[in-house]
């Protein structure tokens, strides 16, 4: 039995006697794209394009099918080259400078895009996260550190931005009023609901404080947009804010559109943009644009888009991008209808039946036969990297004026924000394609895209390190490295100098893998991961904390040229989950790692030995260059398992972030940060005790 694809339909009618057999109709799963952006005009009109887009998503849902059939066409195989090495631009410096004194800045993906964290310093301070509180620290000199405010916040804080004298502070709370924009006056107003229409509604807050007096920072102003914090971006001192407000499940319940406020007054009233194809969840994505040196508020925009929360920004576009499920049920192909037609129609089918097929001898006719049977099993296969899509809107923004771009669909699914890169007038995209199929049950590889300004494709790479999923990428002037997983850690050198010819150019397959890749230099590439390691069932098993540094000068045959391992099983570091926390300055052969370090052997106490683990809290701060590899500068501890340990908790001894002013370097938990001079990790310069020792909050945990 054959297996069709799912959006053909059969073009042929074969008459009985002739070979007995009929074409198979099948409809399209997915409603058509339509890549023309429209406004609402009202509340009311919003609910309306709501409740029509759910009763066509369902009848999507339960009319899309796939019949199974007995073979599949050869996967393309990876490409390989043999063009030399280009140059791999630094893409950034994490270095400031202030009256001759040095100092780290939060590391970010982009070059002049700076990224909102829990922590930031200038060339003196430190701004920091703590709890429920926006501490500042007099930091430098270290040996006179200490807090100098700290500032109680009622919401939940987010992340902070610092520009010169100015401060903002991104915290969501949830809305205590149940308003209405009907649409009839009501706006704004508290409003009777029933108890069933009452959904959790959040505000995300974007305080700007005036820290001229670091000891006394005052609020300049207190914006609020409705929806939840998602990310944010500063150029200059430009802040833009992504946020977004779910919408209400339950049928005739009143939509809540997001509105910018300065306090409690309506500063801007976002126009809401759509697009005419249905969705199966919706949420209102607001971008707001702020100008935190003179505290005004620039632009907004609200966008009903799809549910996700993967961003990317380049210094005049802002991409937002979520995954769009395709469902899939199958039936065998004689459960579904036959279709009459007649001989010659095409019907969308890449194969044409002529209008004399019933005269035309046997030979002929089954060759026909056979070459639409081939054309439809080519598209079930590019189908099937369908079922999960994911779709990019182009943002445009200048001088903080947000203005809509263009919006375009790649198969698969992105890893994280480092899948996406604008280069030029192009965006590349790295996805994993993750397939349920009848006949292979799960199936997943790897793809590149690049995409032109109007986010069309016009290059791709497809069925990479299949059977493996993507766990680090980087892309780096015209070539992108990455890393897949599933028993071994393969490490891909990319070309895209042709974007539209993107080719595999040599890679390298070591045991472990990489979460996270960043330049040494134009030819060397470090990787930040997991040692893995075979275990008694044949599987593999994760180990310690594993950095790597390879060589990429021979693009075809990359090279480890060193690794270290840290710890044992259970063994973490924040870097492998937040680009933030990792600290690497080449100029000052600095590389800081926050070190969660379990170690297996059993610790012996007072004659006894204990089976619980020894876990070590604190960083590991190395050397690094291309001739010696790592080489241990020292640690700086914070902790141990005498603070108490479990795999699954956040002790307050775990280092999250560091930094450096001038030769100090500061390490930063939850309870405290300390201050030890570069050329001395055994010394302590100071100790700032942060109170209460709770949380330090993350962007991308929802409350």
């Amino acid at each position: 039995m054959h297996r069709f694809h799912p959006a053909i339909l059969c073009s042929c009618l074969i008459l009985a006697g002739v070979l007995g057999a009929a074409c198979l109709s099948i409809p399209a799963t997915t409603a058509p794209v339509s890549p023309e952006i429209r406004k609402f005009n009202s509340t009311a009109e919003i609910e309306q394009y709501l409740r029509d887009s759910m009763e066509t998503s369902r009848d999507t849902l339960y009319r899309t099918m796939v019949p199974t059939i007995a073979a599949t066409p050869p996967l393309p195989k990876e490409s390989t080259g043999s063009e030399q090495a280009s140059a791999i631009p630094v893409p950034y410096s994490t270095t400031g400078f202030s009256g001759g004194r040095d100092y780290s800045k939060t590391n970010v993906q982009v070059a002049a895009v700076d990224e909102p964290d829990i922590v930031k310093n200038d060339d003196r301070y430190i701004y920091t996260i703590s709890g429920q509180n926006l501490v500042i620290i007099d930091a430098y000199p270290a040996e006179r550190a200490s807090v100098v405010s700290t500032t109680e916040i009622s919401d939940t804080p987010r992340n902070i931005f610092v520009n010169g004298d100015r401060l903002v502070l991104f915290s969501t709370g949830t809305d205590r009023l149940d308003r209405t924009t009907a649409g009839d006056g009501t706006e704004g107003k508290v409003m009777p609901m029933p108890p069933y229409w009452r959904f959790p509604s959040f505000v995300t807050h974007a305080t700007i404080y005036d820290i001229r007096d670091r000891a006394n920072p005052v609020v300049l102003k207190d914006y609020s947009v409705d929806g939840n914090y998602l990310d944010a971006r500063m150029i200059g001192s430009l802040v833009y804010l992504v946020t977004q407000q779910q919408i209400n499940p339950y049928r005739d319940a009143p939509v809540i559109v997001p509105v910018l406020r300065e306090g409690t007054r309506t500063v801007i009233q976002p126009d809401v943009w759509y697009f005419d194809n249905p969705e199966p969840q919706y949420i209102f994505t607001t971008i707001t644009s702020l100008d935190i040196a003179t505290g005004k508020e620039r632009d907004a925009q609200t966008y009903l888009l799809g549910t996700g929360n993967t961003l990317y920004v380049s210094k005049d576009a802002l991409y937002v991008s979520y995954p769009r499920y395709s469902p899939v049920i199958y039936r065998a192909p004689g459960d579904l209808p036959l279709r009459s037609g007649a001989a010659g129609d095409s019907s969308g089918s890449s194969s044409v039946i002529p209008a004399d097929f019933n005269t035309l001898p046997a030979g002929e006719r089954e060759s026909i036969l056979e070459s639409l049977r081939k054309g439809e099993e080519d598209a079930v296969l590019r189908q099937e990297a369908d079922q999960t899509t994911t779709v990019i809107h182009k943002i445009g923004i200048e001088n903080g004026a947000i203005t809509y771009r263009a919006k375009g669909e790649v198969p698969g699914a992105l890893h994280n924000q480092f899948s996406m890169d604008e280069y030029g007038d192009n965006l590349r995209v790295a996805t994993t394609s993750s397939v349920s199929s009848r006949r292979f049950g799960q199936y997943a590889y790897n793809n590149v895209f690049v995409l032109d300004r109007n986010l069309k494709t016009v290059g791709e790479l497809t069925h990479i390190a299949e059977q493996e999923t993507i766990y680090a990428t980087r892309f780096i002037g015209d070539k992108l490295y990455m890393v897949t997983f599933r028993r071994i850690d393969p490490f891909f050198v990319i070309d895209l100098s042709d974007p539209e010819k993107p080719r595999v150019l040599g890679k390298l397959k070591i045991p472990g893998y990489s979460d996270y890749l960043h330049p040494y230099d134009a030819t060397h590439i470090i990787g930040i991961g997991r040692e893995t390691e075979t275990n008694d069932w044949g599987g593999v098993s994760t180990s310690g904390v594993k950095i790597a540094l390879f060589d990429v000068s021979d693009v075809e045959s990359p090279r480890l040229l060193d690794k270290v391992q840290i710890g044992d099983a259970g063994s973490d570091s924040a870097a492998l989950q937040d680009h933030h926390a990792f600290l690497f300055d080449r100029a000052k052969n600095l590389l800081v790692i926050p070190i969660r370090a379990v170690m297996a052997e059993p610790v012996g106490r007072d004659g006894s030995i204990s089976p619980r683990p020894q876990v070590w809290y604190g960083a590991y701060v190395f050397g690094l260059n291309p001739e010696t590899g790592f080489t241990l500068r020292g640690t700086v501890r914070h902790g141990s398992s005498d603070t108490g340990y479990s795999y699954y908790g956040s002790p307050a001894s775990e280092v999250k972030r560091s930094l450096y002013i001038d030769n100090v370097l500061y390490t930063m938990s939850a309870k405290q940060v300390k201050a030890n001079p570069l050329d001395d990790l055994a010394t302590t310069l100071a100790t700032i005790p942060l109170s209460p020792a709770g949380d330090i909050y993350y962007p991308d945990v929802m409350e």
